[in-house]
């Protein structure tokens, strides 16, 4: 199972979509694929169908000592998901605080998830600092690094960097821009810059802001399904075949997906 961590350090990217939507088009390219929600939001099941957000999921298994990854939930589109689940502020500082001993234990968790060998596990993860990007950077074979095409972004590039570093050994890092607006100036000028501080391990598909997206979310379905011509579709699938079929050797540092 090759296994993406998608993180920011900035609120208000996207990462959650993001997650959403790389996660069904894996699944409609018949891949098998889980989307798992570390995020005490619990909001990833909603953006794949889901009415409400679970009660049951990772958390409430941790606390009832059910094994790993069964209250996942099957959409219609063949994605796997495990939500966070809800529980009361006790149970989560307990959670965290487990979190803290084990700073490895979600890794081990996955590895007891039955999956294919080519499978992909997607974790949807709070903005850093913090605990939970943390062990999902641990256990990942790639980080997908959120940027928004703005100033407070790029200033915050030292501190995914940072966050990276502490993971022993790091995965590797890549960058995605999200939600750019091309009519915009300053947003292009901050891509020009984006690029040449990151270069090769920026995505070179950014995600254009695409009203489409919120109309996917607001009548449940795929983004797919709903606009496939739509410019954000074809972002989406130029990043998703940038991640499959780019060779190792031609990022610095960059594993082979």
């Amino acid at each position: 199972m090759f296994k993406i961590a998608i993180v920011s350090a900035a609120g208000g990217v996207g990462r959650s979509t993001l997650t959403a939507n790389l996660a069904t088009l894996l699944a409609q390219r018949e891949m098998a694929v889980l989307a798992l929600d570390f995020d005490p939001q619990n909001l990833l099941s909603t953006l794949l169908g889901s009415d409400e957000a679970s009660l049951s999921g990772l958390l409430p298994d941790f606390l009832t000592r059910k094994e790993f990854g069964k209250s996942a939930l099957v959409n219609s589109n063949e994605v796997a998901c495990l939500p966070f689940g809800r529980a009361n502020e006790a149970s989560l500082v307990t959670f965290e605080q487990h979190l803290r001993a084990e700073p490895e234990w979600l890794k081990k968790c996955i590895t007891q998830v039955d999956y294919p060998s080519g499978a992909f596990l997607l974790m949807d993860t709070p903005r850093l600092p913090s605990l939970y990007a943390r062990q999902a950077m641990v256990a990942a074979d790639l980080v997908l690094a959120v940027l928004a095409p703005d100033a407070r972004s790029l200033a915050l590039l030292p501190a995914v960097e940072a966050a990276l570093s502490r993971c022993a050994p790091g995965p590797q890092l890549i960058y995605v821009i999200n939600g750019l607006d091309s009519t915009r100036v300053l947003q292009n000028d901050l891509l020009v810059r984006f690029r040449s501080a990151l270069q090769m391990r920026l995505s070179p598909y950014p995600v254009h802001r695409d009203e489409a997206i919120p109309r996917a979310v607001a009548n449940r379905t795929n983004l797919q399904s709903l606009s496939p011509d739509s410019l954000v579709a074809h972002d989406l699938n130029g990043l998703l075949n940038w991640l499959l079929a780019v060779p190792a050797s031609s990022l610095d540092g960059r594993a082979q997906v």
